[in-house]
């Protein structure tokens, strides 16, 4: 992977897409039902961990495998051509962990990218990367996908469906101020999310959006559609899902859109929905070669399970300790509670 400086990748990645993102996760509850949630980050160093600089979300498919935006990985310049934009590392961390703690954190050894591109009117599409690990995170079996056929079922009944983020949740512009408003690292107001949150948004056709131009309307044919699109700066790449037929289905990560005010990033100056705002993301199904050559590649590397710690209690009088290891013991003059 060509190596870029992590300044750069903060100031031209991070905001979920150069188009604008969506206001409405502005208070959005921490949830932490999905086990497949992680923390990405991007790191001068292997045991750096990540800091409110630079950080978005992604999907653990399986052990070795993680899900998220291209667009955190790649930028394009004037003449439109892509280009690599990456940290020295790029980390991931343990499903719905705290982004403030990096024990367990693995970092990223390659990525695989299609076609991602800037669309006629200027937005990405396609915006998909598939990260390989350089050993388990955790155990974890492949997660099952949406397929073309459950798509159409899905947007036909325009169902309501799940995005989870480590994304900011506040607004970052002060009173008075007009979006967009620059991100102040400074004011502890204004960060994201330490834990991953959750938004509920709605599957819905380009037919509904009668305004929109036929460009657009031809640029986002492959794409899906969202009619209320929730998503802040660092939701990046996190998962949209569903539970179908009583299964967990991964549809695709979150989340470009337009005329939305983005916790303050974007381009709408009302914190209410613009009716003329929307959203759209690239489906899984689309993809599925990029995972494909990803599982090909954890099969040629060792086996490297990530063993599960234990721990202990021990007491002496009134002192406690917790002691973790494969095998803990309690250090001299305690007793294992």
């Amino acid at each position: 992977m060509i190596k870029r400086s992590l300044a750069a990748l903060i100031a031209a990645t991070l905001i979920i897409s150069t188009a604008p993102i969506a206001h409405a996760a502005l208070d959005a509850p921490i949830n932490l039902d999905n086990p497949r949630v992680v923390p990405i980050w991007g790191a001068q160093s292997e045991g750096q961990g990540a800091s409110n600089r630079g950080w978005w979300s992604g999907y653990l498919y399986s052990s070795r495998i993680v899900l998220t935006a291209a667009h955190s990985t790649y930028t394009f310049d004037s003449n439109k051509n892509r280009q690599v934009n990456e940290p020295p590392f790029i980390m991931v961390g343990k499903p719905n962990s705290n982004i403030k703690d990096s024990t367990g954190a693995v970092k990223v050894i390659k990525t695989f990218v299609g076609d991602y591109k800037l669309s006629m009117f200027g937005a990405g599409v396609n915006d998909f990367i598939v990260y390989v690990l350089e050993k388990d995170l955790v155990p974890m079996p492949p997660s099952k996908l949406i397929t073309a056929d459950i798509e159409r079922e899905l947007v036909a009944g325009k169902s309501e469906v799940t995005y989870h983020g480590y994304g900011e949740y506040r607004d970052r512009c002060a009173p008075g101020e007009r979006a967009p408003c620059k991100k102040d690292w400074n004011n502890p107001n204004q960060s994201g999310s330490e834990l991953p949150r959750v938004n509920k948004i709605n599957l819905s056709t380009i037919a509904d959006f009668a305004w929109m131009p036929a460009d657009v309307k031809a640029d986002l044919q492959s794409e899906i559609v969202i009619s209320n699109h929730k998503a802040c700066s660092g939701d990046s790449g996190g998962p949209i899902t569903t539970m179908y037929q009583g299964a967990l289905l991964y549809l695709g990560q979150g989340l470009n859109g337009a005329n939305v005010y983005a916790c303050g990033a974007g381009n709408s100056q009302s914190k209410d929905n613009d009716p003329q705002s929307y959203g759209y993301f690239s489906p899984v199904h689309k993809h599925l070669d990029l995972i494909s050559q990803a599982e090909a590649l954890v099969k040629l590397q060792p086996a490297t399970q990530t063993k599960s710690k234990v721990i202990i209690t021990c007491t002496k009088g009134k002192m406690v300790k917790k002691v973790s290891g494969d095998n803990p013991k309690c250090p001299a003059g305690y007793k294992k509670k």
